[in-house]
């Protein structure tokens, strides 16, 4: 109980000490340096009826991280969930083309499942190249990331315990406007994902590589499409013993459809498909010639009250399932928030 106080006064102290840090430059800079610099924030509140997928269904999608952890423990009841998100960018105008530098700390504060508390941090460096190209480089980093109690397999007791991941990667992306109303970006990234020692035959490598296009179909109805190709390679496999081998080839899918109603309202439509097939050879392991598959959709509506001030509303649902259990895993989430650009 004392650590897991502890682990919840030290995530609070992370957002508090980033948002108090971000002000301070802010105030730093003074309002001549305003026009070099970009604030960006969101504050939202969720109600989610599954908090062991909450994080998971979240970062479903193209720019964040859609091949989550393996997630065993679920239907762990609901709660009300705070996310707040900032980042803060600066742009440079070198011989070499055009350089933007951001930083970003984004957090999930639940109300009654603390244990489930966690931030992201990351960092992003965008390069302009001729022709109408981008290169872009992205780091994220996700500590200590609570999946759930899972029964662990190394003392031979399958104790039911806490798991939990941190996880690393670096992104490459190369976006270009093959014409004004298309531009197609590809994708490559390299990362790892490491568990807490109960769990450590879950340590993963991972590499993946995708491509999406964002297409203007008429003025203000815009559709975007993506597919990520994942391989996972985990420890598990070279312990037979332990029979958790998490090795896996993912397909994802996503395609985004945003209308714009009103010159102030937009409504965004979005379906997520993932398809993980494990490629475990441990002939007892229940992951053996097994598969998950995840659906998930989405329809947000955003309301501008200002020139930097959105309002939104939105709500998911998605569903889950291995191919060895009988049962499949559903979320409901719904929010109400507000984004923020200076």
């Amino acid at each position: 109980m004392l650590l897991r106080e502890e682990r919840d006064v030290e995530m609070k102290l992370r957002l508090v000490i980033g948002c108090r840090l971000t002000l301070l430059v802010l105030l730093i800079m003074g309002t001549p340096a305003w026009a070099e610099w970009k604030v960006e924030g969101e504050g939202n509140v969720f109600y989610t009826d599954d908090v062991a997928l909450f994080s998971a269904s979240q970062r479903l999608s193209l720019q964040e991280d859609p091949t989550q952890p393996v997630i065993d423990t679920t239907d762990q009841g609901d709660d009300v969930v705070f996310e707040p998100a900032i980042s803060l960018g600066r742009s440079f105008q070198p011989s070499w083309g055009d350089v933007e530098l951001t930083v970003r700390a984004q957090g999930y504060v639940f109300a009654d499942h603390s244990e489930f508390n966690h931030g992201t941090y990351g960092a992003q460096i965008t390069q302009a190249l001729p022709a109408e190209t981008l290169l872009r480089l992205r780091y994220h980093y996700g500590p200590n990331l609570f999946v759930g109690k899972n029964r662990e397999k190394r003392t031979g007791n399958e104790l039911l315990v806490e798991e939990r991941v941190t996880t690393h990667f670096g992104t490459a992306e190369l976006e270009h406007d093959v014409r004004e109303t298309l531009m197609v970006r590809l994708l490559g990234r390299y990362g790892h994902r490491s568990y807490n020692q109960v769990f450590k035959q879950r340590d993963t490598n991972f590499w993946t590589v995708g491509t999406h296009a964002i297409w203007e179909i008429i003025p203000g109805v815009e559709l975007v499409l993506g597919y990520h190709y994942e391989r996972t390679l985990a420890d598990g496999r070279k312990r037979p013993e332990l029979e958790d081998d998490i090795s896996s080839f993912i397909h994802y899918v996503v395609a985004e459809l945003e209308v714009e109603v009103t010159e102030k309202t937009a409504v965004k439509l979005a379906f997520d498909f993932e398809r993980t097939n494990y490629t475990t050879g441990i002939p007892d392991d229940e992951r053996r010639d097994g598969s998950e598959n995840i659906y998930q959709g989405e329809i947000e509506v955003r309301h501008a009250i200002h020139e930097n001030i959105d309002l939104l509303v939105a709500y998911l649902r998605g569903q889950r399932k291995f191919s060895f259990e009988d049962r499949q895993a559903i979320i409901n989430t719904v929010w109400i928030g507000s984004a923020f650009r200076f």
